[in-house]
C-alpha cells in the first residue's frame, strides 16, 4: 500500500490510505520507516538539497509531513556524519536544526516512531502525506557534492580545488543583512528604502570590484557557480520573473523550473549571492507595495483580487528590469573608471563563462514569451510602485 501511495496517481493513493487506515498504526509506522530512508538517501542523488526537500514537503504535504521528513533527514545525517560536508550542506542542516556528529553514529531502530510522537493516527497521516509527496520526486541538477558519495559528479562544478573562497566576504554580507533587517523592522517606507538602498550599494561594489580583482591570471582561477532559490505560493511565475531580471542584471543567467517552483541561477559566486538578497529585498518592497494598496481598499475589491496582484507583480518585476538594464551600465563604468579600465574586458570574459556554464547544465532549455497580464490596471500599479523602488546603482553613480 505504501508503494502504491508513493506512485502518485490521485485513485491509486486515496485507495491506499483507505486500507492504510484500516492497518495497527505501528504496522504502518515500522513499513514506512526504510520507504522513507531509501526516499532521502534517493532525493540527494537527485540532486535535491535538505532546505529544498523540507520547504517542498512542507509545500505540498504541509508542516507535519515536513517534520517528519526533518526527522528522517536527521537520522540520514548521522549515517553520513564524518564524511566531508560542504558548507551550503551543512549550513541547511543547521537551518533545519540538525547539527551532525564527526563521525557516523548509531541511528535508532526505531526511531521514526519517535518522530510520530504521542498520536499515532495523526502521525500515520503525517507519514503518509511524507510518502506521497517524495515518492515521485523530479530529478534536479546536482549541484552540492553529496555526502558519502563521491562517485556522483556534480553538474555544477564552481572554484577550483584550493581556490579562495570567491562569495560576498561575511563582513561585508553581514553589514548587508544588518541593513536589511533594519528596513524589513522599521514602518517608514522612507527609513526601510534608506536601509535597503545602503545595502544594495556596499553588495553591488564588493561584487564589481571583485570582478577586478579575481580576473584571470591574477590568482587561482574561479569559476561560475548555481543556486536554486524557492519561490513560494502564490504567484511562483511573477516571482521567477523577478529573479530573471534581478539575474540579468547581476550578469548572471536564470531558469525557471515551475514543476518545482524554483529558479536556477547560475554566475559567479558574489554575483549569485547578490542576486538573492536583492530579489528578497525587491521582493519585500513590491509585497509591501501591495499591502498598502490593499489596506486602501475594501474587501471584494480588485486591488485585493488573485489576478490584480499577480498582474502587479509582473509589472513591478518588467519595470523593476528596465531601470536595471538602463542604470547597471551607469554603475559598471564608475568603478571601471576607478579601476582604470579593468572592468570591462573582466566582465565580458566572465559573461561567456557564465554562458557555457548555463549550457552545460541547460542544454535543452527554451526561452519563451511571458504570459499576458490579466489585469492591465495592476500591471500599471506594479510598474508605478517599481518606479519608487531604490536600486543600489543610482546611489553608486552619484557617489553618495
Amino acid at each position: 500500500m505504501l508503494t502504491l501511495l508513493a506512485a502518485g496517481g490521485a485513485p491509486r493513493v486515496a485507495a491506499a490510505r483507505h486500507a492504510l487506515r484500516r492497518l495497527p498504526p505501528a504496522v504502518v509506522v515500522n513499513a514506512a520507516q526504510p520507504l522513507v530512508e531509501a526516499t532521502v538517501a534517493a532525493a540527494w542523488t537527485g540532486g535535491w538539497q535538505p532546505a529544498e526537500l523540507e520547504w517542498h514537503t512542507r509545500r505540498v504535504a504541509g508542516a507535519g509531513a515536513a517534520s517528519v521528513l526533518v526527522a528522517a533527514v536527521a537520522a540520514d545525517a548521522v549515517l553520513r556524519a564524518g564524511r566531508d560536508l560542504h558548507p551550503l550542506w551543512r549550513a541547511q542542516l543547521s537551518e533545519l536544526g540538525i547539527t551532525p556528529p564527526e563521525r557516523p553514529g548509531h541511528v535508532p531502530s526505531r526511531w521514526l516512531h519517535a518522530a510520530v510522537g504521542d498520536g499515532p493516527d495523526a502521525g500515520v497521516e503525517a507519514v503518509c502525506d511524507l510518502v506521497a509527496a517524495t515518492g515521485r520526486l523530479p530529478q534536479l541538477q546536482v549541484l552540492l557534492p553529496v555526502p558519502g558519495r563521491p562517485d556522483i559528479t556534480l553538474d555544477a562544478v564552481g572554484d577550483d580545488a584550493g581556490a579562495a573562497p570567491s562569495g560576498i566576504e561575511p563582513r561585508v554580507l553581514e553589514r548587508v543583512r544588518a541593513l536589511l533587517a533594519k528596513a524589513e523592522a522599521t514602518t517608514f517606507e522612507a527609513e526601510a528604502q534608506a536601509f535597503t538602498a545602503k545595502a544594495h550599494e556596499l553588495m553591488t561594489r564588493h561584487s564589481l570590484e571583485h570582478a577586478t580583482v579575481a580576473r584571470p591570471g591574477s590568482g587561482p582561477r574561479t569559476r561560475p557557480v548555481a543556486r536554486r532559490l524557492l519561490l513560494d505560493d502564490p504567484y511562483a511565475d511573477a516571482k521567477a520573473l523577478l529573479v530573471h531580471v534581478v539575474a540579468g542584471a547581476s550578469r548572471c543567467r536564470s531558469v525557471s523550473q515551475p514543476g518545482v517552483q524554483m529558479s536556477t541561477v547560475v554566475g559567479f559566486e558574489s554575483d549569485v549571492e547578490a542576486v538573492e538578497v536583492l530579489f528578497t529585498s525587491l521582493l519585500v518592497q513590491a509585497q509591501t507595495a501591495l499591502q498598502e494598496l490593499a489596506r486602501r481598499s475594501t474587501a471584494g475589491s480588485r486591488e485585493r483580487s488573485r489576478g490584480f496582484r499577480s498582474s502587479f507583480l509582473r509589472g513591478f518585476a518588467h519595470r523593476i528590469g528596465d531601470r536595471l538594464e538602463a542604470a547597471g551600465d551607469a554603475a559598471v563604468a564608475d568603478v571601471d573608471r576607478a579601476r582604470g579600465g579593468a572592468l570591462v574586458p573582466v566582465l565580458a570574459a566572465r559573461e561567456a563563462e557564465v554562458d557555457e556554464q548555463m549550457a552545460r547544465l541547460f542544454p535543452a532549455v527554451t526561452s519563451r514569451a511571458g504570459s499576458r497580464p490579466v489585469d492591465a490596471l495592476g500591471y500599471r500599479a506594479g510598474s508605478a510602485a517599481a518606479e519608487r523602488a531604490d536600486l543600489p546603482w543610482e546611489h553608486l553613480a552619484s557617489g553618495t
